[in-house]
């Protein structure tokens, strides 16, 4: 019996190791519609804050974009900071080949108190919503991938109804008994 709850332990220990992909970086993504400059076309900028990862020299990060949602990659006129080296490669459907955003850390303890931005245009319906990353260490070994986080608005009121929702269940079960 012993063993059993010994083999329970280190699954439920190991789950987050074993089951998921976990990565500690976070990437927070907010799109944000922009005039079009060209009619039939759909310009956005997306805006990136990075968490949770210590950039240090040749270490950096990179966002995908999906070669049949997204084109025209482009980097805003100025530098974000003298920390970071930043490109992109515009998408290609006839590689097929999808685009990127690398930003890659010049210096140990490259600041993550920036916003990194870049403007595209849209293919797809909707809004732009989350894209995969990837964390990679000197000689581009990838060290984590994940996807990145977009807000959700209706969250917070979300979230608030099923903790009240909960505790009223909690309660529901344990009425305190008359004399």
């Amino acid at each position: 019996m012993l063993r059993l709850h010994r083999v329970w332990i280190l699954m439920l220990l190991g789950w987050p190791v074993l089951g998921t992909s976990a990565s500690a970086t976070t990437i927070l993504s907010t799109a944000s519609d922009l005039p079009d400059e060209i009619a039939g076309s759909d310009l956005w900028q997306a805006r990136y804050r990075v968490s949770g990862f210590d950039f240090d020299v040749d270490h950096g990060f990179t966002i995908e974009f999906d070669r049949s949602l997204y084109s025209q990659l482009e980097l805003p006129a100025a530098p974000l900071s003298p920390d970071w080296d930043i490109l992109v490669l515009q998408p290609d459907p006839g590689l097929p080949d999808d685009g990127i955003y690398d930003a890659l850390a010049l210096v140990d303890g490259a600041s993550l108190g920036i916003t990194f931005v870049v403007d595209f245009v849209w293919l797809g319906a909707g809004e732009p919503g989350a894209q995969p990353f990837e964390i990679y260490g000197p000689g581009f070994v990838t060290l984590e991938v994940g996807i990145t986080t977009v807000p959700d608005p209706g969250m917070p009121l979300s979230s608030a109804a099923a903790l009240v929702a909960f505790m009223v269940s909690l309660r529901g079960g344990h009425r305190p008994r008359g004399d």
